[in-house]
């Protein structure tokens, strides 16, 4: 029993830095070091990469996209997407993924789900490789 337990737990536990998200989800570094969010159960759900991003109970959200390089630098600067910019709603307790939203849609989204009306995204730090 023990071994099946050091099997899964191995099988679970996130290789290098994370950012914990809720309900088993991580953000992480792909191999380019660009930001994904995963599973903890294995997969990528949103894949890399993420101009920014933001959590809000059980709700994470933002854009595609690379982040701008000066916003990675001082992440108390809000994203402002461009007219292409795509968005992406996750909804951690039953998984269900919206992505490619434009910026009007993701907004009214967002309000359905009960996201404050001040919510702000803000691209990932740079991560740090060992």
């Amino acid at each position: 029993m023990l071994v099946a337990l050091a099997i899964i737990s191995c099988a679970t536990t996130p290789r290098g830095p994370v950012v914990v998200l809720p309900n088993g989800y991580y953000l992480q570094p792909d191999q380019e070091g660009q930001s994904a969010i995963v599973k903890r159960s294995g997969g990528v759900v949103v894949s890399a990469p993420i101009a920014a991003y933001a959590v809000s109970g059980y709700i994470v959200a933002g854009a595609l996209g690379k982040a701008p390089v000066a916003a990675r630098l001082y992440s108390d600067l809000a994203f402002t997407g461009g007219a292409n910019t795509r968005y992406f709603i996750l909804d951690t307790t039953s998984g269900k993924l919206e992505s490619g939203l434009e910026k009007g849609d993701w907004s009214k989204r967002l309000k359905a789900l009960g996201v404050p009306s001040d919510f702000q995204i803000y691209p990932p730090l740079p991560w740090q490789q060992s």
